[in-house]
């Protein structure tokens, strides 16, 4: 059944660690040529951050995913190593791996 344009996300709640998630890509994507393999590993990333949120209100262990987030941000940086050390991307990082 086909959604109403603008009310594909009605009715979901975006948790902390998705929209620190968000934040990060954001500021992370700045400046940065567009490359299907970060597409890919941006896409990955929200959803990992998602899942986290719903564990961490489950009362879950959440180790095994903030463990491939984290890998994912380091794939990222290897993909981008020419990328200066910018402190706000530091800043975003310390607060995704919280």
């Amino acid at each position: 059944m086909p959604v109403l344009q603008g009310l594909e996300d009605a009715g979901l709640v975006k948790g902390p660690q998705e929209k620190a998630t968000e934040k990060f890509i954001k500021a992370y994507r700045e400046g940065r040529d567009d490359n299907p393999m970060a597409e890919f590993i941006y896409s990955s990333m929200l959803s990992i951050a998602r899942n986290i949120d719903v564990q961490n209100a489950r009362g879950r262990e959440i180790s095994r995913n903030m463990t491939s987030l984290l890998g994912y941000i380091q794939q990222l940086e290897s993909m981008y190593e020419s990328a200066d050390d910018d402190p706000e991307i530091a800043e975003l990082l310390s607060e995704a791996a919280r």
